[in-house]
């Protein structure tokens, strides 16, 4: 894994654990909101379509 990797893989965990609540999962990584939106834009995440068919 790579640095990338690993940063991905970490903020979609967190984003997940927090429902996707952007300040929620900022505060508990250390960052602000804004920085880990632009994460969130900068690695391409989006949040996963809860519908299920």
């Amino acid at each position: 894994m790579n640095l990338p990797e690993v940063e991905r893989d970490m903020v979609r965990k967190m984003l997940d654990k927090t429902d996707w609540n952007v300040t929620k999962s900022a505060r508990l990584l250390g960052l602000s909101r804004d920085m880990l939106r632009y994460r969130i834009e900068k690695l391409g995440l989006s949040r996963p379509d809860k519908r299920q068919w």
